[in-house]
């Protein structure tokens, strides 16, 4: 069995290391763009200076001879020829496969902003080129600006603060991180973020880019007429699927390619996993992309399987987790962070260094905010996930730990 995976990130080595583990005979090969193989989310540590290219593999140097698998790199699919069971290569060369596994990720959304697309120091921070350009810029230039307030922005901003940059950012919400945080656990960040010298400004837009006859960058202008004077713009304002290989196929695309529950998309021996895909969400019934890193991975095992005809489906998509640490502030969330009607009860326990927020709906743990202190917080993610009914805990609700939820059977033995 000949199986092809596209892309070398979080879902395509997953995905490959559990096909190695299901067929000992398989023939198996990846292809990737990339060079090297690294993790997406550490890319931040590389502009600061903290970790070289090499810390941010998240595979063994042996990797490839261990799990005997062909490794194409440096290579971009332009197209899949799914009538013969083929891809084409930037190089014309093709390859063909039984079996085939989409992982193309992602690539950061561009906002209509006039002169973005022409400033020469403007990057999305998405591939390791990215980050190398900016290190090696931040050593060299004064003022820097990041368009969004997402994890990718303020990982950025951390990252050039860190090199002595003098780091703004501009975020159309209102508060940093909206859509991991609330107004009071984004406010706990924001006042740490102004004291370490990063300027956040929220409730703005940037509508122009400034650049000299060169294409330079030289300021940024926002929406209500100030001019933010900057030599480096990063643009962290969303992502968008890495579709266009497919474009032109049967394959089904909305905003990424649609997967079932299997991970396989409208062919039937081809799948997607990752940032690339759009599958169905086992919360809601919506189409929706969950561009996670453990997220990811489990889609490329679960994919994997399938492509060795286990017929296993992914039973929940329990992406709706994040957790940072910022400055020395430590946060994670689960599930809804705002609620806006009278459905949903709230609970808040805070003091000077620690804000805890329960939300709550028939009794039932629904999203969980945890500042500061995030010991046992792992506890309200499993009840979420779980779906345990806490209607005699409402009591002890920010008291609880697994304990409060085994009992002992008459043998003895302990259940949960």
């Amino acid at each position: 069995m000949k199986y092809l995976i596209i892309g070398a990130s979080a879902a395509g080595i997953n995905a490959a290391k559990e096909l190695r583990k299901l067929d000992n005979s398989a023939e198996i090969t990846i292809i990737s763009k990339d060079e090297k193989v690294y993790s997406r989310c550490m890319l931040h540590y590389l502009i600061a200076g903290e970790r070289d290219v090499e810390e941010l593999k998240f595979i063994t140097d042996d990797f490839w001879e261990q799990y005997d698998i062909n490794w194409i790199n440096d290579q971009e699919v332009v197209d899949v020829q799914v009538e013969d069971n083929q891809v084409k290569l930037s190089d014309d060369s093709q390859h063909n496969y039984d079996q085939l596994l989409i992982a193309t990720g992602s690539t950061p959304f561009l906002p209509p902003i006039d002169n973005l697309d022409q400033g020469q120091e403007v990057f999305g921070l998405r591939n390791l080129e990215d980050a190398e350009e900016i290190e090696e810029l931040g050593t060299e230039i004064d003022k820097a600006v990041v368009i969004g307030a997402g994890l990718v922005g303020v990982d950025a901003a951390i990252g050039l603060n860190e090199l002595g940059v003098d780091v703004s950012i501009v975020e159309l919400g209102d508060r940093i991180l909206p859509q991991q945080l609330d107004e009071e656990a984004s406010a706990r960040y924001q006042s740490r973020f102004n004291e370490a010298g990063i300027q956040t400004i929220t409730n703005r837009s940037a509508q122009k880019l400034v650049i000299d006859e060169q294409n330079h960058v030289q300021g940024l202008k926002l929406d209500n007429g100030k001019e933010l004077k900057t030599q480096l713009v990063i643009v962290a304002t969303g992502v968008k699927p890495n579709t266009n290989l497919v474009a032109d196929t049967p394959i089904n695309i909305d905003q990424g390619i649609i997967v079932d529950e299997y991970q396989q998309t409208a062919i039937d021996n081809i799948y997607a996993a990752g940032d690339v895909c759009q599958s169905e969400e086992v919360f809601s019934d919506e189409l929706t992309l969950t561009p996670i890193w453990p997220l990811a991975v489990k889609q490329g095992k679960i994919a994997a399987r399938n492509m060795v005809g286990q017929k296993e489906e992914i039973t929940e998509n329990f992406a709706y987790q994040n957790s940072m640490r910022f400055l020395d502030l430590s946060a994670i969330t689960y599930g809804l962070v705002n609620v806006d009607n009278d459905d949903y009860r709230v609970y808040i326990s805070q003091d000077k260094d620690n804000y805890k927020k329960l939300i709550l709906k028939d009794n039932q743990l629904r999203g969980a905010v945890f500042v500061g202190d995030i010991d046992n917080s792992g506890v309200y993610g499993k009840l979420i996930k779980e779906e345990i009914n806490l209607s005699n805990k409402l009591d002890k609700l920010f008291q609880l730990s697994y304990g409060d939820f085994f009992e002992e059977e008459p043998n003895g033995q302990f259940v949960y």
